[in-house]
């Protein structure tokens, strides 16, 4: 089934019985040209994949809507990984202490940007280059990354900082049996605050 006949059975079926079987067919056109992909991920149309072929991604990862990964370097992404809406990854920079250029050197300066497994990337997030995200770790939502953060690590802001920690013990224990596949679970509302809002 054609990418344009899925779209258009999944605007007239209901949402609930178009979602699984139609979901794959759906997906990014560039997940054909991926320098390699995994089994059950998601990545969503709007996602913007530039240069897909120095872009690996593992198994059961999801990409947002409207996620950028620029990919003029390398970009890798683990397994069980979910990286939330409108997250932008850089893999080039500007040389902007050349004394001789303003406002920067326009040579692009080219670096690696690796996530490693069950990492949960916030909504807004932005990852620069040579940065290295540690397996296990959460990026805040609107956090810019502008180094590496460790394994089960709490990091967000404008720059980035570790504003916690997760339990690492616990994690590597249960990453050997690789328990984190979020695609075996169905999710569902649990409202903090009391409130439950009508739900057509």
């Amino acid at each position: 089934m054609n990418g344009t006949c899925a779209l258009i059975l999944s605007k007239i079926l209901p949402v609930k019985s178009w979602r699984k079987k139609f979901r794959k067919q759906i997906l990014n056109k560039n997940v054909s040209k991926l320098k390699s992909l995994g089994t059950g991920c998601d990545i969503r149309r709007s996602a913007k994949l530039e240069n897909p072929r120095n872009i690996s991604i593992g198994n059961n990862t999801y990409i947002g809507s409207d996620n950028r990964l620029y990919a003029m370097g390398e970009i890798k992404i683990g397994n069980n990984c979910a990286l939330g809406e409108g997250i932008i990854i850089y893999t080039s920079n500007h040389d902007y202490k050349d004394l001789n250029t303003f406002p920067f050197n326009p040579d692009a300066l080219i670096q690696k940007v690796e996530i490693e497994d069950d990492v949960w990337v916030g909504a807004r997030a932005i990852i620069l280059p040579g940065c290295k995200i540690g397996a296990g770790s959460v990026i805040g939502a609107g956090a810019v990354v502008t180094k590496s953060v460790p394994r089960c690590t709490i990091v967000g802001g404008n720059p980035a900082k570790i504003i916690g920690r997760r339990d690492e013990e616990n994690y590597n224990k249960r990453a050997k049996d690789n328990n984190f596949d979020l695609s075996k679970r169905e999710g569902k509302l649990i409202y903090l605050d009391g409130f439950k809002p009508e739900m057509k």
